[in-house]
């Protein structure tokens, strides 16, 4: 493959069905106890507008210079920043956790992907948005109301692209390595629309929120539904379930995540409507959370190539400093 470089956890399920069609991301908790700070302030540079009412910008990914996408859920606008000029929009099929739901970028920002529920049939899709044309990489399938999934993220160093899909409100499948329900997958971004993924993991309620640290290690925040846990572990597991698993206290609904380290993450929740930081702790190899990052983080999160993180909240985009303190 051609390198490019730079070349439903404790809520009701109607109020939780609710949450989730406002911001599409996933449903959302730590067995150790949690030492959790006060909200930091926050710093802000470049703020856009808050989104017009009805707006949920459920997609951000970084670009070169510290810009980023932005990606609308229901409308399928793709912008650069929140204001800038619309790269592409998207035939989408929406309802539930089900429309724009993911965007990547290569380093050198000239390939860009987007992951949605596609009009012609309501699949899961992956597209090839720039350079032109537009062009199918990955036909999967039918989104639904929950735990659909979605989330995108391009593994420059591997050349892939990685794709969580949620249980698809059929959790009976998701330990069968030939469905797609519940996995995190590995796709050949020059592959055809009919390409067979490799399956990284399985077992996964809803896989939305994960990211790579740069050591190369993927982290999963996984929803739950019912009374079930929450939990963070290892995504990339050899196609075998998820290890290293550390069960999480409360409702977070996981929208997002971002690696500040190796065993540093900072998780965005749809229900908490936070940025916490989680701490992994070696000698008891479970994960902590260590306090509030940012008291307005609901729909994703990136980190830009400055440092800074892209925090998507009800108030609409900001843009943060990188949190202090130590990221090993």
């Amino acid at each position: 493959m051609r390198r490019r470089g730079t070349s439903r956890r404790g809520t009701p399920a109607v109020a939780l069905a609710v949450a989730l069609a406002a911001l599409g991301a996933g449903c959302g908790g730590s067995d150790a106890p949690e030492s959790v700070g006060s909200p930091q302030p926050r710093t802000t540079t470049g703020a856009q507008r808050p989104p017009a009412q009805g707006t949920v910008l459920a997609a951000v990914a970084a670009l070169p210079g510290g810009r980023y996408l932005t990606g609308e859920l229901t409308s399928g606008i793709v912008r650069e920043q929140r204001t800038g000029p619309v790269l592409a929009r998207l035939a989408l099929a929406t309802g539930g956790q089900r429309g724009l739901l993911g965007l990547a970028a290569a380093p050198d920002g000239r390939t860009i992907w987007a992951s949605y529920t596609a009009a012609d049939g309501g699949r899961l899709v992956v597209e090839r948005l720039r350079p032109s044309p537009r062009r199918r990489v990955w036909t999967g399938p039918v989104g639904t109301a929950l735990a659909t999934g979605g989330h995108l993220l391009y593994d420059d160093a591997r050349d892939v692209l990685l794709i969580g899909v949620g249980d698809l409100q059929d959790p009976s499948k998701v330990t069968d390595p030939d469905a797609p329900n519940g996995k995190l997958l590995a796709l050949d971004p020059d592959g055809p629309a009919d390409q067979a993924p490799v399956v990284l993991s399985l077992g996964w309620n809803n896989p939305f929120a994960f990211a790579r640290t740069p050591g190369g290690t993927v982290w999963v925040v996984d929803n739950a539904p019912g009374e079930r846990p929450e939990r963070i572990a290892r995504g990339t597991t050899g196609g075998g379930p998820p290890d290293r698993v550390t069960e999480l206290r409360g409702t977070t609904a996981a929208s997002g995540v971002v690696a500040l380290g190796e065993r540093t993450l900072a998780v965005c929740g749809v229900v908490s409507g936070r940025l916490d930081r989680y701490d992994y702790e070696t000698d008891t190899a479970i994960w902590r959370r260590g306090g509030v990052l940012d008291d307005d983080c609901r729909y994703g999160v990136t980190q830009l190539t400055d440092g800074r993180l892209a925090v998507s909240g009800a108030r609409g985009i900001h843009v943060i400093d990188r949190p202090g303190g130590p990221t090993p």
